[in-house]
């Protein structure tokens, strides 16, 4: 009797250390959940925050262009509405210390008010400008509403739905007004976009390679400089000779590491990102000339 008591105990720690393995440790082997916000995973709420932006521009364009067409039949009440809404729901997702909880529902409505607008304005006759300011809207709504269902949806470049100005508004030292938004709204774009090539890379492992993980600290580095670049344009006062040589930097550090992504076989899939990167620098380069 005392000799299966005794191996009884001997077997308990073996059939319990599996348990206390599973209870006590972590897999390694899998990356650390994304942060949630709301109802919204870390880097899906960037993109859901930056389509909300865009969505406002998008339908701002739309009701400026109808009043300057004096097509007073589109111009009405309901989307005024729509509009008033894609601004509280942006400016909601702009608030990440305290982000909206339900998203999606936030989403269903914006879609929903989008529809009875485009019911009621179907047969109505507009210019070609605020006919693809509309269906810009239309397509922006719904990358919104297949992103909060939980599709993995890529942002487009913004071309924006605005006409060329004759001039540039960029001109002269401080720049100011709506130049400003697009400028800030550009630099904070960089931010999330050079965050989720960075992020990509580091889920495919550290490399092989030295060049592998110098590329992985470059990343990082020169997500740490844009947010840099991102806060000092939050400032009130922008002069466009202080920051071109930021810009500058950013751009010779942002082609330098496109050209080790290219080289590099492990971090392919954050090409696609980075492209976007070089493409806001760019733009950037172009507010500060």
């Amino acid at each position: 009797m005392r000799g299966k008591a005794s191996s009884r105990l001997l077997v308990l720690p073996v059939l319990l250390a599996p348990l206390f393995l599973v209870a006590c440790g972590v897999s390694y082997s899998s990356p650390p959940p994304e942060p949630a916000y709301g109802d919204l995973g870390g880097s899906r709420y960037d993109r859901m925050r930056i389509l909300s932006g865009r969505l406002v521009d998008r339908l701002q364009a739309t009701r400026e262009e109808l009043r300057a067409s004096r097509v007073s039949e589109a111009e009405m009440p309901l989307l005024s509405d729509l509009l008033e809404s894609a601004r509280r729901f942006r400016d909601r997702m702009e608030d990440t210390a305290n982000p909206p909880r339900y998203v999606r529902d936030d989403v269903a409505e914006l879609d929903r008010m989008a529809r009875d607008y485009e019911a009621r304005t179907r047969e109505v006759r507009a210019s070609d400008v605020a006919v693809e300011s509309w269906q810009e809207s239309l397509r922006t709504i719904d990358r919104m509403r297949r992103l909060a269902a939980g599709s993995d949806v890529d942002l487009p470049p913004d071309g924006g739905p605005y006409r060329a100005p004759e001039t540039s508004p960029y001109g002269g030292g401080v720049i100011s007004g709506s130049a400003l938004e697009d400028l800030r709204r550009t630099a904070h774009e960089i931010v999330v976009r050079a965050s989720l090539a960075r992020d990509t890379a580091q889920r495919s492992g550290p490399g092989s390679a030295d060049s592998d993980r110098r590329l992985l600290a470059d990343l990082s580095y020169f997500v740490s400089g844009a947010r840099d670049f991102d806060s000092r344009v939050t400032t009130s006062t922008v002069d466009r000779r202080d920051i071109a040589p930021f810009v500058d930097r950013l751009s010779d550090d942002a082609r330098r590491i496109d050209g080790a992504l290219r080289d590099s076989s492990a971090y392919s899939r954050a090409g696609g990102d980075w492209a976007e990167v070089l493409r806001l620098l760019d733009r950037l380069s172009e507010m500060t000339r």
